[in-house]
């Protein structure tokens, strides 16, 4: 075999072990997040390169999707969604996560009822999330 062929095999043969190490990151801070009712901010995606500023989350759930892949849902209060800062229910994937703190903060009186409320893993008639992990 060639050096090529040899580091191409290393490649494909790690890839799949990285993206797992990459969702599973910040697995243990969302759940505390949502097991303590805690606030964090979130940086997602293409956020930065948008110069939105991080998102702040009320962490709810954490769950897994029918495709194998770590969500988490909650009620964002700050953050880039459509050019525009609003507070709404929201989702994230776990791959597109870039970095997570805890911060100061309480649940407003919405997402305090819409946390208690529970969620079924379906944004209107699109439900995806197979098992929650923690809540």
């Amino acid at each position: 075999m060639t050096l090529k062929c040899l580091t191409m095999a290393a490649v494909l043969f790690v890839a799949p072990f990285t993206t797992a190490f990459a969702q599973s990151e910040y697995e243990a801070p969302l759940c505390e997040a949502a097991q303590n009712g805690q606030v964090v901010e979130l940086v997602y995606d293409k956020d930065v390169s948008k110069g939105c500023e991080p998102r702040l989350l009320d962490v709810h759930q954490v769950g897994v999707g029918f495709n194998g892949k770590l969500y988490v849902h909650g009620w964002q209060t700050r953050g880039c969604t459509k050019g525009r800062d609003f507070a709404a229910k929201r989702i994230f994937r776990f791959d597109k996560i870039k970095s997570v703190s805890v911060v100061d903060g309480a649940f407003d009186e919405k997402s305090q009822s819409i946390k208690a409320e529970g969620w079924d893993g379906c944004l209107g008639d699109n439900c995806f999330i197979e098992k929650n992990i923690c809540e």
